[in-house]
């Protein structure tokens, strides 16, 4: 138990040596990432609102059921129904079309050259959040700011790895699982891809096997995009393949 405690609060400590107050440049800089969540966390919120009451028409519709050919079948709803899936029909274009401005501006931003299957959206989200990758001393504190080191129980000469903690920042978290599943897709040359892919790959696996795979795997991601970016390894010695500018 006090092994236990000893752990979390060295978690702890490992997270608090990394907090860093952003310049005014970098704040502005974040904002804008922090924006696109929010623009995209309304536009699901209300989109899950029409999918509700559509179901309680007996209709079930997937996905942006405002536009397009879904938009069309809905039209055989009741009047009542239609004047409220109509209302947040033009809340969910304004907020569509502030995201994609946000996102293009983003992507804009990017450098030409980065690795295959990354992305330019990707690649801003996470050095914007990251803010500056040189404050973080060691491959630890980089797993705590992002969340995804094991939580520890140990008890005697016995040492057991669980969930992870999820103590670090929550956008940073998401993101590189979503990268680590697009490295298995673009990157099989990638070390930690040809460690953990063959898993991923694997229907077969059960849910708990393959979901401790890409967290190892996203966990893996952040540090070594960590050490590439503080000059420690390159990305081709890691078996990364790098788009031509």
């Amino acid at each position: 138990m006090c092994r236990r405690l000893n752990d979390y609060l060295s978690g702890e400590r490992h997270a608090l040596s990394v907090v860093r107050i952003p310049s005014p440049e970098e704040e502005s800089r974040r904002s804008v990432t922090r924006q696109r969540d929010q623009l995209r966390r309304e536009l699901r919120r209300i989109q899950a609102m029409g999918h509700s009451l559509l179901l309680t028409q007996e209709m079930s519709v997937t996905g942006r059921w405002w536009a397009g050919k879904k938009w069309v079948q809905i039209q055989q709803m009741p009047a009542w129904v239609l004047r409220q899936l109509s209302a947040w029909k033009d809340i969910l274009e304004l907020i569509e079309a502030k995201a994609r401005a946000v996102e293009a501006e983003l992507e804009a931003a990017a450098p030409e050259r980065l690795l295959v299957g990354e992305g330019k959206l990707s690649h801003e989200l996470l050095s914007r959040e990251m803010i500056d990758p040189r404050r973080f001393k060691n491959p630890r504190q980089v797993g705590n700011y992002f969340g995804l080191c094991p939580s520890e129980s140990s008890s005697g000469e016995s040492r057991r790895l669980g969930s992870i903690t999820k103590h670090g920042n929550p956008r940073l978290r998401q993101l590189m699982v979503e990268m680590a599943w697009r490295m298995v897709a673009y990157q099989p040359r990638y070390r930690a891809v040809e460690k953990w892919g063959a898993i991923l790959r694997d229907k077969a696996q059960s849910g708990g096997a393959r979901k401790k795979a890409i967290v190892a795997l996203a966990r893996r991601l952040a540090v070594d995009l960590w050490r590439i970016a503080t000059e420690r390894i390159t990305a081709q010695e890691l078996g990364f393949t790098v788009t031509t500018a």
